[in-house]
């Protein structure tokens, strides 16, 4: 189910957005299941968002630590090493977390800690990352983004595969001994890379697939950056229109957009003229462009025009057959090499999977790769 179809913005394809709408009821999910995992540490789960590239993962991510703080919850990033490896984790603390790591050292008994080449490192004996997290005292909401790579290249007979595993579980299962969440962002793989690693059922309204913001709260941004980063004169309501039949809601695009046409207008005077627009409209288009090049990269050009024919004829809802994209990649390369560049096109976010089906994300980025690669 599109975020679209039940909650719904990032603007930014990495990181903060700088004018932040909607997702309102993503939001709301997230503060009911705080309160439940305050009152009842038995209850914490794993807040796991799932979406293509652009399509405002990360800036969810800050608000979702920001709603956390505003409930007097303590958030802290940690990166996918940080689950198995205790010298990241502690890196991370040390970066400002200081006084949980002191916490931790009184209540396990260490008067101080053991340095390893230089200050910057350290080493806390006999700890594993979920014991560490497991000695503090207020709530906590731990932020993973980029968490499709989760389990990426390890063993499973390796010991730190079941240490991340067990450290899940707790999370997923209120394991922890006091109230701790972990809210989690990444691309289309990221569910199953949970699941591989044990964590399955979520919890209602705990899993979202984000989409496409809804237009209102498209509109809402785009006005933002001509108001307030452009600092236009008058009504902005027919460059907002215009800027929105190109985005069609999707984060990246109205970044890319609306951020070119508040600089054009802060360069070129305020006034919002059709000149100006159709302008602001052409950087916007190479911005989109770069983005699409992105994600594509790494796929060659025979390559790509063999998946622009598999695209041309997808369905209305934009699925798309698997096994025709193999099929047609598989006209220039071997059968190996075709499901490599298809596993590479799905983790650079050209395909999404939603459910059980594979889809085509972007609508937009479809045309691109049927209009820039299509041969009959």
């Amino acid at each position: 189910m599109s975020d679209s179809d039940r909650r719904s913005p990032n603007i930014e394809d990495r990181g903060e957005a700088k004018y932040f709408h909607g997702r309102k009821g993503i939001l709301a999910d997230l503060r009911e299941r705080l309160k439940w995992t305050e009152k009842d540490p038995r209850k914490g789960t794993t807040f796991l968002i799932q979406a293509a590239p652009g399509a405002g993962k990360s800036a969810l991510l800050y608000k979702c630590a920001e709603l956390a703080e505003g409930q007097g919850w303590e958030t802290l990033k940690i990166n996918t090493k940080a689950l198995w490896d205790t010298d990241a984790l502690c890196q991370i603390l040390d970066g400002g977390w200081k006084h949980l790591l002191d916490e931790i050292a009184v209540n396990a008994g260490f008067d101080k800690w053991i340095q390893i080449q230089g200050a910057a490192k350290y080493k806390l004996p006999g700890h594993t990352p979920q014991s560490i997290i497991e000695r503090g005292k207020d709530p906590l909401l731990l932020l993973l983004d980029e968490a499709q790579t989760l389990g990426r290249g390890m063993d499973p007979t390796q010991a730190r595969y079941e240490t991340v595993g067990v450290f899940l579980d707790s999370l997923h299962n209120g394991g922890m001994g006091r109230p701790v969440m972990l809210a989690v962002a990444g691309l289309s793989a990221t569910k199953r890379a949970f699941k591989d690693m044990g964590v399955f059922r979520f919890k209602d309204n705990c899993y979202v697939e984000l989409g496409p913001l809804k237009p209102e709260a498209e509109g809402e941004v785009i006005k933002d950056w001509l108001k307030k980063d452009g600092r236009a004169k008058g009504d902005p309501t027919p460059w907002m229109d215009a800027i929105m039949q190109k985005t069609h809601g999707w984060p990246q695009h109205v970044a890319a957009y609306a951020q070119a046409a508040a600089i054009h207008l802060r360069a070129t005077g305020r006034e919002m003229t059709p000149e100006k627009l159709k302008t602001a409209l052409k950087v916007g288009e190479m911005k989109r462009t770069k983005f699409y090049e992105s994600r594509a990269e790494g796929i060659v050009r025979k390559e790509r025009q063999c998946i622009a024919r598999a695209m041309a004829n997808v369905e209305a809802d934009g699925t798309i057959d698997k096994d025709i994209v193999i099929t047609t990649l598989r006209e220039v390369c071997s059968e190996e090499k075709a499901e490599a560049v298809f596993s590479l096109a799905l983790s650079n976010g050209v395909f999404d999977l939603q459910g059980d089906s594979y889809v085509i994300p972007i609508p937009s980025m479809r045309r691109w790769f049927v209009a820039n690669y299509f041969i009959e």
